[in-house]
């Protein structure tokens, strides 16, 4: 898949690509004011692990009236690793409250000409676990997450310090190091081991994908 880059890139929008539809997915970063007042505080360092961990559990954000819809999840966005080849791996998480995750995985490789193309196209189906005392983040298979509080002009937001442990498809990706910022996506969460509970035209779509090859799920 080739993707175009734009002249700008917003900090509160990007795209995604391993996602549900036919088309890009968008994602927003959660950011907040930092206003006491207003329930947006930005003192994250007083939640506890598992109070923390609900800024990035998976779940619908609308009230599903409308025709766009978001969910919750934890993306790279302005911190990716970068590969020894010079791609950028792009991650998506998508924590479930049973302790399962799926991660959507890609490699974004400059074409040069203002595009890039996203290969290596990956779900991986894994566990993760969060250690209560330090509030570490663990995804069995991909990698180990630190909280940090992410900030810049537009406030704060929630996010984790993120260190690959394992290569996911690509040699050179462990020991890299990214930020999984609490956001929403329009992608709706595919789980292959439930189809059944996904959209049935994104299940569909997904399938086509993994038949012909674009798409690998890897079980961890």
């Amino acid at each position: 898949m080739r993707i175009l880059l734009a002249a700008t890139l917003f900090a509160s929008v990007m795209t995604a690509c391993v996602g549900s539809g036919p088309g890009p997915d968008q994602q927003k970063l959660d950011w907040r004011s930092g206003g006491k007042a207003d329930g947006q505080s930005c003192d994250f360092d007083t939640q506890s692990a598992q109070t923390y961990l609900g800024n990035f559990l998976y779940k619908q954000l609308d009230d599903g009236t409308g025709p766009d819809h978001w969910y919750r999840a934890a993306f790279a966005f302005d911190i990716q690793a970068t590969l020894p080849n010079g791609d950028k791996a792009t991650t998506t998480a998508y924590l479930l409250a049973d302790n399962r995750a799926v991660v959507e995985y890609s490699e974004d490789h400059s074409t040069g000409d203002g595009s890039y193309d996203v290969l290596n196209e990956t779900v991986v189906v894994t566990g993760y676990s969060v250690d209560d005392a330090t509030r570490a983040l663990t995804i069995r298979g991909v990698g180990t997450g630190t909280p940090v509080t992410v900030t810049n002009n537009s406030g704060c937001l929630p996010g984790y310090t993120f260190q690959y442990t394992d290569d996911i498809r690509t040699a050179g990706l462990a020991g890299g190091n990214a930020v999984l910022d609490a956001g929403s996506t329009s992608g709706v969460l595919v789980d292959p081991d439930h189809l059944d509970q996904a959209p049935s035209g994104a299940a569909d779509y997904f399938q086509e994908k993994v038949s012909s090859g674009q798409v690998v799920v890897i079980h961890r």
